[in-house]
């Protein structure tokens, strides 16, 4: 597994998920379930696991590929009409991380620190970046 430096990331505006469309029962098959799904996904389509700082389980959520007037909209550096949905990457500021997928979630987990004053919340983004790639992401909350 080879991930780049992390940076400081500021989001503006949260990245609302929905339920995703396949079972899991933990972290662990939540993230094979996910690279599974987004295998035969469409370009765009993303997965996030949420997690706390002592990698307890929050949530899971899926999202699919952006429109093209969303995508332009990002480009554009827009802001996205609001949405509704269970689950949201909030908005504010992350150290951030971009890496291959490797075959399991522990080499992800282990990128961050585990402290119990650490952050609240830690989220794996899966997202399907080209037709044969997907990239993870780690945003850890500052």
């Amino acid at each position: 597994m080879h991930a780049t430096n992390s940076m400081t990331l500021s989001l503006i505006q949260p990245i609302i998920y929905q339920e995703p469309p396949f079972v899991y029962e933990g972290s662990a098959e939540a993230y094979q379930s996910a690279l599974t799904y987004l295998d035969g996904a469409e370009v765009g389509t993303e997965v996030v696991i949420a997690l706390t700082s002592t990698s307890r389980l929050l949530f899971v959520g899926a999202k699919g590929a952006p429109t093209p007037e969303e995508r332009d909209a990002i480009e554009r550096g827009e802001e996205l009409p609001p949405i509704d949905g269970p689950y949201a990457l909030e908005a504010g500021r992350y150290a951030f991380t971009q890496l291959a997928p490797p075959p399991s979630l522990d080499p992800i987990i282990s990128l961050k620190r585990i402290a119990i004053d650490g952050p609240s919340r830690v989220y794996v983004r899966l997202l399907k970046e080209s037709p044969l790639a997907i990239i993870a992401q780690v945003w850890i909350a500052l």
